[in-house]
């Protein structure tokens, strides 16, 4: 790899991808009630830098703790949007450095079914889809910009109960763990100008990519615990480890020899939520947040090209619920980003908020 082509690699921006386990409040025969949704899975896109997601879905109200059934079904259909154009080197912006820098805008789905098996056990599986657009200093020293999207990386994850929930209503416990299947394109490609002019086809940058080639496990928790009145407690994390090592597609320019590599991602949450109008469901929460990607992996070997580093949030919420439906609405505000360097990047970007979106409903 030329010094030139290092240069350009380490301005490429990293897309932390997030989601968050959002706190919800629903009304039931005139009682306000706090739904909690877990969105803890990689990447609302499953690409580098974007956090998985898992739904596990429980409601919290004021009068007593109403459990997803046995035999019932919740429905999640999650949106969020980022845009990440500042860089970081350590935990220092470069304004300097903006100018070449990647430049991403991406919109994500995340479409979840969450079945109950008994009152402790319960199964969900998550489909995500991801579009971005993009753009970046290609080998004509100019900015271009493109496109990817698609199916993301599938999840399927299985969760229990500590402790029976008839007996613990105002607190309880959730263990979780799963797969996640390689679904999601690795390899998306887009037009890529050289520097005499010609184009060829080159596959995008890492974080514009919806999946990343490799199966996953998840291990995640969450728990809650009611406080005082309307006012409740939480905290939800987890983490994903990739064994594979590298999943052999290349950077965007032609002179690199580096493939990617397939990092570990985790995420965690805590903070309050307060039912401030009970009869009609409304709640809000605030709470802080963090998630990343680490330098080096559990589970195998940590070869190729990643952007490690973390974000850390302030994450303010409003939900209201309407029958057996609950609408979400976050907007973590990032207050601390680190770029951890690693062996082929030591500056990235980082978005500076991120606005989530949801709609749940059980059947």
């Amino acid at each position: 790899m030329t010094a030139q082509t290092r240069h350009l690699e380490a301005h490429k921006l990293i897309n932390l991808r997030r989601k968050s386990v959002l706190w919800r409040r629903c009304a039931s025969r005139g009682l306000g009630c706090l739904a909690i949704v877990g969105l803890l899975s990689a990447r609302v896109l499953l690409a580098q830098g974007c956090i998985p997601a898992h739904y596990v879905s429980l409601s919290l109200g004021a009068q007593g703790i109403s459990y997803l059934k046995p035999g019932q079904f919740e429905g999640d259909l999650f949106y969020r949007y980022l845009y990440s154009d500042v860089v970081f080197i350590g935990t220092e912006e470069q304004p300097q450095l903006y100018g070449q820098g990647g430049r991403h805008a991406i919109n994500s789905f995340d479409l979840n079914l969450s079945y109950a098996l008994s009152d402790r056990l319960a199964l969900s599986l998550t489909v995500p889809f991801m579009h971005d657009e993009f753009s970046n200093i290609q080998g004509d020293g100019q900015r271009h910009s493109g496109s990817s999207g698609g199916l993301g990386d599938l999840r399927l994850v299985g969760s229990a109960w500590v402790f029976k929930p008839a007996d613990h209503p105002n607190g309880n416990v959730n263990l979780g763990i799963g797969i996640k299947f390689p679904t999601g394109e690795y390899r998306a490609t887009a037009d890529y100008s050289l520097a005499n002019g010609q184009t060829t086809l080159r596959p995008v940058d890492i974080a514009a990519q919806p999946g990343d080639g490799g199966f996953g496990v998840m291990l995640q928790l969450q728990a809650y615990q009611k406080l005082v009145g309307n006012l409740f407690g939480y905290l939800s994390g987890f983490y994903m480890m990739n064994p594979r090592n590298e999943n052999g597609t290349e950077r965007p320019s032609p002179t690199s020899t580096v493939v990617n590599s397939v990092p570990d991602q985790y995420l965690g949450r805590g903070g309050l939520s307060y039912v401030v109008w009970p009869t009609y469901g409304l709640s809000i929460s605030v709470g802080g947040r963090i998630d990343g990607i680490p330098p080096t992996d559990l589970w195998g070997n940590s070869d190729g090209f990643r952007r490690a580093g973390y974000a850390v949030y302030v994450e303010p919420g409003l939900n209201w619920s309407f029958g057996k439906n609950v609408l979400s609405v976050s907007v973590p505000v990032a207050v601390r980003r680190n770029l951890e360097p690693t062996q082929y990047a030591f500056a990235g970007g980082f978005a500076d908020f991120l606005v989530v979106a949801g709609f749940s409903r059980q059947f």
